[in-house]
């Protein structure tokens, strides 16, 4: 089952636009029931240039991730060696942690807590409550 709804994939479609014009960088989905749980990968014609979460916090800056697409993420660029992006817009203003740069270690570390919910007027799931990383607003750098 598709948990984005199209007003979710065009926000999240805004958002790695303002990044990718911010990085001179190009963006494509991954996420959304296919191979990969995290959102998209960032490249250039060079090549890929790292893997980004994507979340649009209309209220509150949450910073919360689940911990399948933590790690999805962060092993992907333990070996790729590209960095892991948490990206978000927030009151009109895209930022994002670098989560992962790459290599042997993590560029952060998030805080293990139990966490989450529905957003109002969707179907509530389950797993909707559940362990989440949640991560530090001074790691956000704002572009």
């Amino acid at each position: 089952m598709l948990r984005e709804t199209p007003e979710d994939l065009k926000n999240e479609a805004e958002i790695l636009d303002a990044l990718c014009q911010k990085f001179s960088c190009e963006w494509r989905k991954l996420g959304n029931g296919g191979k990969y749980r995290i959102d998209a990968v960032l490249y250039r014609k060079t090549g890929v240039g790292g893997f980004a979460e994507v979340k649009d916090y209309k209220n509150k800056l949450h910073l919360l991730m689940n911990i399948p697409k933590y790690v999805e993420g962060t092993r992907l660029a333990e070996v790729t060696g590209k960095p892991f992006l948490f990206v978000f817009r927030h009151q009109g203003k895209v930022g994002y942690i670098k989560v992962h740069g790459g290599g042997a270690w993590s560029d952060v570390k998030p805080e293990l807590v139990m966490a989450g919910g529905t957003p109002p007027g969707r179907q509530p799931n389950p797993d909707d409550i559940e362990p989440l990383f949640k991560f530090k607003p001074e790691d956000v750098i704002w572009i």
